[in-house]
């Protein structure tokens, strides 16, 4: 358990510069808040859909049946998603996108998995099979909120 802190807590310290360098210089859009929520929200129903499989079989193939109908859609945030990191991070784009994407899948494929946690992701699953890209906008935006904060917002 102390070695795990202390690697987390390395982790952290050698982290910090590499987020110094990543700030956006100017502002991103409305429309470009949404992309970054929309890429998040599928990084997190794609990482918690897998391993909350154990306790919700069934998870997996939610995601990937949903992915599966609205992979174009996907794309074409990614795309937009990465000319943002173009524009931003001319000479380091690919390495700051892969940063960011890294971080996230990292986080989420280490998280805590339980009960609640995994019927919440069942839930989210279910609501956008059901509804379809709609319904992901929606939760997107309400769940991946915290990229307002991340990010500066154009006014």
């Amino acid at each position: 358990m102390i070695r795990k802190l202390v690697l987390l807590a390395i982790t952290v310290f050698l982290a910090q510069p590499a987020l110094a360098q990543v700030k956006v210089k100017r502002c991103l859009s409305e429309a470009e808040i949404k992309t970054e929520q929309l890429v998040r929200h599928g990084i997190f129903l794609r990482e918690s859909g897998n391993r909350c499989d154990e306790y919700n079989p069934g998870t997996a193939k939610m995601w990937k049946d949903f992915d599966a109908n609205v992979g174009t859609r996907f794309a074409q945030q990614t795309a937009k998603r990465k000319k943002l990191f173009e524009r931003e991070f001319k000479t380091k784009a690919l390495e700051v996108m892969t940063y960011f994407d890294g971080r996230l899948v990292t986080y989420y494929r280490h998280y805590p998995l339980g009960i609640a946690y995994c019927g919440n992701i069942e839930k989210l699953l279910k609501d956008v099979t059901k509804k379809g890209w709609n319904a992901f906008v929606v939760q997107a935006e309400t769940i991946q909120n915290e990229v307002r904060s991340d990010y500066k917002v154009c006014k």
